[in-house]
């Protein structure tokens, strides 16, 4: 399994992850071909090699005009993110949606409603992009990250001078660890937060992680005690020896709206469960209920139970160790004659694959092709077959 590590050295923004990830070996024409999917209007890619600290890395950064568009998450989401590829689309919808959650809390403003400028301007959309364009052609699995350095003073914002880090940076670090150090500026943008945020599993990187690669971005400032640098490192876990410890949580409910029970699956699913479900059960006394149960593994062990407590009308939990054998995984996406369909891949124990189209994705090119999902899903296995000997038949 491919694992990354993002290492903060100096700092973390969107801009110094990615060209991180660049150096680690992501050809910039992976980013283009992801940017020309994007309705976002011009926009430049500058890229140069560097120095900090002795230390060779890239600088990145986006020439975007100045522009007074507004849109909201909603419209980013379902507008600028929809033609994507649904690898690409999924990790960049999670990206947005955290850093989009966190400024709707510090503004109050519904998640829906929050605005462009409040999620970032057009290099921000760039860069998250980006970054999932690249994770996906490094074929990276599982993400860690290590302590973030936050700094300390005050910055600039639309919304005036606000203390550093920025109350949304903050509030998407819950859970992970920071560092209040270095240099009195902004070390941790709210894009880079969200990423960690987004796609980080919380807690150490694998012990036994065999390193194959590893980048360094730099920030524009420059610093005489503090290397403003963003390492990202490539490595491979073996699944066998670092079997993690897996845990079975659930709690009985007898007096919850079911209404309710959907959001919260959906808050236990981002606290780290691995999976989660609602089965129907007769309670004492005869009452209609539920068991709500999710697995997940121990490093999110407290988070998925918080949630329980938190969004669940129970006042108590049962969890307990549980084996767990999963097959080796990969997503990528297809083309067919009416889009791209993400695709999710497993190999079987014999050696054999199992592949199963995102249902999502079928369902919006269903919509848009005016055909059933039948008709659309044999397409896609025809374009899978093709694909399939398309390989076969190269040298």
């Amino acid at each position: 399994m491919k694992v990354l590590v993002i290492d903060p050295v100096g700092g973390i923004s969107g801009d110094m992850l990615l060209a991180g990830l660049v150096d680690l070996g992501c050809p910039t024409g992976v980013l283009e071909e992801a940017y020309a999917r994007l309705d976002v209007g011009p926009y430049a890619l500058q890229l140069t090699r560097e120095e900090v600290g002795g230390i060779a890395c890239a600088h990145l950064r986006f020439d975007v005009p100045e522009s007074r568009d507004k849109r909201t998450w909603a419209h980013i989401r379902d507008r600028i993110l929809a033609d994507l590829p649904g690898a690409v689309r999924s990790t960049s919808t999670r990206i947005f949606e955290a850093l989009a959650r966190a400024e709707g809390h510090v503004h109050g403003v519904d998640v829906e409603e929050v605005h462009f400028h409040e999620i970032g301007a057009v290099d921000s959309i760039l860069d998250i992009v980006g970054i999932a364009a690249a994770l996906d052609h490094l074929g990276v699995e599982t993400v860690y990250a290590l302590s973030v350095p936050l700094g300390h003073g005050t910055t600039e914002s639309l919304h005036g001078r606000i203390p550093v880090p920025a109350p949304a940076t903050l509030r998407l670090l819950e859970g992970f660890p920071v560092r209040f150090a270095g240099p009195p500026c902004e070390l941790a943008t709210p894009t880079g937060a969200a990423v960690v945020r987004a796609l980080a599993v919380q807690g150490d990187p694998p012990a036994d992680l065999v390193v194959t690669g590893s980048g360094y971005g730099c920030g524009t400032r420059r610093f005489d005690d503090w290397p403003n640098l963003c390492r990202v490192v490539l490595g491979e876990e073996d699944r066998e020896k670092t079997a993690r410890r897996t845990f079975h949580v659930e709690a009985d409910i007898d007096d919850m709206m079911p209404e309710d029970a959907v959001m919260a699956l959906e808050r236990i699913t981002i606290a780290g469960a691995l999976d989660a479900g609602i089965t129907p059960r007769i309670m004492k006394l005869g009452r209609p209920g539920y068991t709500l149960g999710a697995i997940c593994e121990e490093e999110h062990l407290m988070a998925v139970l918080d949630a329980f407590l938190v969004h669940t009308t129970t006042i108590g939990v049962r969890y307990h160790a549980v084996a767990r054998r999963v097959l080796p995984r990969r997503q990528y996406s297809i083309a067919t004659p009416y889009g791209e369909v993400g695709i999710k891949e497993v190999r079987l124990p014999d050696g054999s694959t199992r592949t199963k189209p995102e249902y999502r994705d079928l369902q919006e090119l269903a919509k848009r092709a005016g055909m059933g999902l039948a008709a659309l899903r044999a397409e896609v296995e025809r374009c899978l077959v093709q694909k399939a000997h398309e390989g076969t038949d190269k040298p």
